[in-house]
């Protein structure tokens, strides 16, 4: 078993070759480095020139390429950086010096103080699933869709079988199901730059974040379910109360029950609500227990 793997995913990317040469440069012999390629025959020789063990993807996408190579990987650490020039190899050793060191599980790049280089509405939209997926795993991270991050073979051993999404899948897959499984994280600041060559691979911003997010609130329910379902309890009740309101003035004012079917509405929400509630904190306490006897088994 070596050290380190560091697994790079490309597809037709330019940069990648001078990449991979400063890579074994940087690291020498302690490191394995596995490219996982999708990319034309013509790239593809390329990268083998590298001397580098190349893996050709035979599935689909970024996260589908991440796995295959982790999976294929022997280092007791396991590592990636991005193809396309934004990240540095020095930041890439700052994270895994960090992880080799820090006493956590995974560790990743935080791009929040050199995000200048990014779009405006890609900005905002990482601060706003950074703060979704910070809320709902109760982690404390700035930037949760890095393309440069390192973590411990046996916290990836964790999530080896894990099913990866169907949409939004990528660096934050690694961050929920590394939180759902009990693992610390943590990331620090890195440089972030152009793009260098190639073009970005995926066209729609707008529906990759939506369906990042709804990956983040879907798994949530097995990790965090007093929020959940509290909160959703805790919407109908309120929507009860309102509605019941309105039926306790018309009452009052008339003396007859003038909106029986509203009258009814209100009830039911506030006894879904309530039930919802009852739901999250039974469902919080039989987590909690789980935690606690995979903690004591290990």
């Amino acid at each position: 078993m070596v050290d380190l793997s560091i697994i790079v995913p490309t597809k037709n990317e330019e940069h990648a070759p001078s990449l991979i040469r400063e890579l074994r440069r940087h690291f020498g012999s302690k490191a394995e480095i596995i490219i996982v390629d999708k990319s034309e025959s013509a790239m593809r020789k390329e990268l083998e020139a590298t001397g580098e063990r190349v893996m050709v993807q035979e599935s689909v996408g970024y996260g589908n390429a991440l796995m295959d190579g982790f999976r294929a990987a022997s280092g007791k650490m396991l590592a990636t950086i991005d193809a396309d020039g934004t990240y540095t190899v020095k930041d890439l050793a700052r994270v895994i010096a960090e992880l080799e060191h820090g006493g956590i599980d995974f560790v990743s790049g935080d791009r929040s103080k050199s995000a200048a280089t990014m779009p405006v509405h890609i900005r905002l939209g990482n601060r706003f699933l950074t703060s979704l997926f910070n809320l709902l795993y109760h982690k404390k991270m700035h930037d949760v869709l890095s393309g440069v991050f390192a973590m411990k073979a046996g916290a990836f051993d964790s999530i080896r079988n894990s099913e990866l999404y169907r949409y939004g899948a990528g660096t934050i897959f690694f961050e929920i199901e590394l939180s759902r499984s009990g693992r610390t994280m943590k990331d620090i600041p890195v440089s972030y730059g152009e793009r260098q060559g190639s073009k970005p691979k995926i066209k729609i911003k707008p529906i990759h974040g939506f369906m990042i997010a709804y990956n983040a609130v879907r798994n949530a329910r097995d990790y965090n379910p007093l929020l959940i379902f509290g909160a959703i309890g805790l919407v109908l009740f309120l929507i009860g109360l309102v509605q019941g309101a309105f039926v306790l003035a018309g009452y009052a004012q008339s003396g007859t029950l003038s909106d029986p079917g509203r009258a009814l509405l209100s009830l039911l929400l506030l006894i879904g609500g309530v039930l919802f509630i009852i739901a999250a904190l039974i469902l919080d306490l039989l987590l909690a227990i789980e935690r606690k006897l995979y903690r004591e088994r290990k």
